[in-house]
């Protein structure tokens, strides 16, 4: 078995105290993931592509090779007065990084700010509350691969303000094709418009993968590196981001 197969596993739903739990979410999870099919499409329109021509690479919700997605709930707890700055400043909530899947779709507190994206100029710009009806996109690593440098990986980070008095809970839902698909580059030379060449913020030594189970295992390991290390002792992940057995040498190829 490859070694992002280990990615594939069961939920450990709490069902015994909040049964009512694992039913909605995956009721959120199968209509934004029906969102993510349709934002896909219109992405190969953009490329004139037809989108059937990348359908092979994903897979319905219900089937028995579905697209590969994962959805968080997280809370970003109140800055303690102990530790607010006395300029107020904000304290980091998660750093600077791009997104290793095709795209990311955000349900975000409609009360509460932290999230910001960055714009070529390199600064940050807050990206508004919004309402639950309203999904903030983030383009992926994948995205970019594919569309040969069209749609560029979002960078982004989240911040906890002082001023935010209740937690703010975000629900990112992070879209991918198959685990096992190979993201390759399309040819772009028909477009009629072209990227001008700029530098795109990029963690360093980060290394795109163009197969989905490889870049998302590299995501989990520099995401949650105490998780991995507790649950994968036997691998270690490389500075350009790729995982190989613990004992094996870095010799340039990808292990996966």
């Amino acid at each position: 078995m490859s070694l992002y197969g280990r990615l594939r596993s069961t939920n450990p739903w709490p069902d015994a105290v909040q049964p009512s739990l694992r039913p909605a979410i995956m009721e959120y999870v199968k209509r934004v993931v029906d969102i993510a099919d349709q934002l896909r499409e219109s992405m190969c329109l953009a490329m004139n592509i037809n989108p059937r021509e990348v359908d092979h690479l994903f897979g319905p919700f219900d089937c028995t090779d579905p697209s590969f997605w994962s959805v968080k709930l997280v809370s970003y707890p109140p800055v303690p007065s102990h530790q607010a700055t006395t300029s107020g400043e904000p304290l980091q909530g998660v750093g600077a990084h791009t997104d290793s899947n095709f795209m990311t779709l955000i349900c975000q507190d409609s009360h509460s700010s932290g999230l910001q994206v960055q714009h070529v100029g390199g600064g940050w710009i807050d990206v508004p509350p919004t309402e639950p009806s309203i999904l903030v996109c983030n383009i992926g690593e994948l995205s970019e691969i594919w569309s040969n440098g069209y749609f560029l990986a979002t960078p982004h980070r989240v911040l906890r303000h002082s001023s935010n008095t209740h937690s703010r809970t975000s629900i990112p839902l992070f879209y991918n094709p198959k685990l096992d698909a190979v993201i390759k580059p399309i040819n772009t030379d028909g477009l009629m418009w072209h990227r001008c060449e700029q530098k795109q913020w990029r963690h360093k030594n980060n290394k795109l993968l163009g197969g989905v189970g490889v870049n998302s295992f590299k995501s989990l390991a520099r995401s949650h590196p105490n998780m991995f290390q507790r649950h994968h002792s036997d691998l270690r992940i490389l500075a350009d981001g790729r995982i190989v057995r613990r004992d094996a040498r870095d010799n340039g190829s990808l292990c996966n």
